[in-house]
């Protein structure tokens, strides 16, 4: 596990992150009846899987962090104010369009793009509201929402302009 961690840039003390959180998926899946035939094997590919989930999370927060710093740094003068307008136009936008999708759509791209939860933890939100769907059914109805988004925003955004 050291050498996926050090592969991943994590330093080796967050080893025991990924113990722990490998620990907890292995007890959850025992809980739910099902049973691990080859112990081994699956500490080894959860703990990847944890470790992959942990790098996509550093690299989305680095990249939030990014973006905050260049909205800070950026100069105020009439070019930023001139931007600052048009992200708000186009927030606004984005808005409407959102409000204009079929509800399921909208739903699917505001609890994987927006909250930023996992396409499992997107399918169990939705069984739990009577909806039962499959992670790749999910995917790509949330593919094909986010199509559906884009082409109606352009099509405001072109009205607007």
């Amino acid at each position: 596990m050291n050498k996926k961690l050090r592969q991943f840039n994590f330093p080796d003390d967050q080893i025991y992150e990924v113990i722990n959180e490998t620990y907890l998926r292995g007890i959850k899946l025992l809980e739910s009846g099902q049973e691990i035939k080859n112990p081994r094997a699956w500490i080894r590919k959860t703990s990847l899987n944890v470790i992959r989930e942990m790098s996509r999370k550093q690299k989305k927060e680095q990249l939030w962090d990014s973006n905050l710093i260049e909205h800070q740094i950026a100069p105020e003068d009439s070019h930023s104010l001139c931007s600052e307008n048009s992200e708000d136009e186009d927030l606004r936008l984005l808005e409407l369009a959102l409000k204009k999708l079929d509800p399921k759509d909208s739903k699917l791209i505001v609890l994987r793009e927006i909250e930023g939860l996992s396409w499992r933890q997107v399918v169990n939100h939705l069984a739990s509201k009577g909806e039962y769907i499959t992670e790749a059914s999910a995917r790509q109805r949330g593919k094909r929402a986010l199509k559906r988004l884009r082409n109606i925003f352009f099509e405001l955004n072109n009205h607007h302009q």
